[in-house]
Formats: C-alpha cells, sequence, structure tokens
C-alpha cells in the first residue's frame, strides 16, 4: 500500500509540472527591456472563448500574460465578459513584433447585459496577448516592438504543433 501511495504521489506531482511547463501551454515572452512574462497560450476556441473570464485581480500577477494563439492573420475582435480587471491587449504578427496595443480596456463583472460589456476595435494581426492594464512590464510595451519567444519548442515549431492538434481536434469533431 506505501508503495502505492507514493506511486500515486510522484505521479501526481509529474502531471502537475508537466502541465506547468507544457510547451503548448506555457512559455514565457521576454520584452526588449528584458522583462518575463510568464505566458498562458490559448488556441482552441473553447480557452479563446473563456480567456481571463472569472480571473480574480489578486489571481493574476503584473507578469503573468495569456496569449491567444492564432495560425492565420486576420482581424481580431475582444470582448471583456466576466472580467475583474482592466486589459492591455498587444496586437503582434507571427513574429511577435507589436503592430498595436489597445490600452486599458475597461473590465466588466458579469455576461448578463451584453450592450455593457466592453469591446475592443478590431485589429488585423495573427496574436494578442492579454496583459493586466496597471502591468508595468506593459506600460513599456510599444508599438514597433517584438517580444522574444523563450520555450523547450521554437514558435515555429510550437505553431506546426497547435496546427496539428487543431486538425486533429476537428477529426474527432466531425
Amino acid at each position: 500500500m506505501r508503495k502505492f501511495l507514493t506511486l500515486l504521489l510522484l505521479l501526481t506531482l509529474w502531471s502537475c509540472q508537466s502541465e506547468s511547463q507544457n510547451p503548448l501551454k506555457n512559455i514565457q515572452l521576454v520584452t526588449p527591456a528584458g522583462d518575463v512574462i510568464e505566458t498562458t497560450i490559448v488556441y482552441t476556441p473553447e480557452e479563446q472563448s473563456q480567456g481571463l473570464s472569472g480571473v480574480k485581480n489578486e489571481d493574476y500577477k503584473a507578469n503573468q500574460g495569456m496569449l491567444f494563439f492564432y495560425l492565420e492573420d486576420d482581424e481580431k475582435n475582444f470582448w471583456m465578459p466576466d472580467t475583474y480587471f482592466d486589459l492591455d491587449i498587444i496586437f503582434t504578427d507571427k513574429n511577435l513584433k507589436i503592430v498595436d496595443i489597445i490600452r486599458k480596456l475597461p473590465h466588466y463583472i458579469g455576461r448578463n447585459n451584453q450592450e455593457l460589456i466592453p469591446r475592443a476595435r478590431p485589429v488585423w494581426s495573427r496574436h494578442a496577448l492579454e496583459l493586466k492594464a496597471d502591468s508595468p512590464i506593459s506600460q513599456k510595451l510599444k508599438v514597433g516592438d517584438t517580444l522574444q519567444w523563450k520555450s523547450k519548442l521554437p514558435l515555429e515549431e510550437t505553431e506546426k504543433k497547435i496546427r496539428e492538434a487543431v486538425q486533429n481536434q476537428s477529426h474527432l469533431n466531425q
């Protein structure tokens, strides 16, 4: 029984560690100033729809970001239902060069009154990075800056694996 419990504990720890180090979910982005953004990648429609909805201010640090990872350039639209803090949305091209920034998009607690939920203006880009609007890291970023990808997998390989995962998921849904 003791060996079983030890094995169960090790498997649980390994599972938690592998999730936090999964290069398709958690990476670091480094700014030109050298600041490190601990970044969660979201690429499925469900994850992207959820975004930071429901995340409390005290549960999200100033050095945390959420990267909405898309496989194509197109017009991106964001809205803020059930958010608890204002956001900066940093839009990038496929190489993580910042092409536009929307600052201090207001938060909105709830989903019931859709007319009151703040919406960002549409922006043509590949990816979008959400940071807390009061983050000192976000305040330093400007259009033209390029973020550095820091992960076990290079950006191109990550895109390839995400493309495969999305295709596999679409085959399962058919």
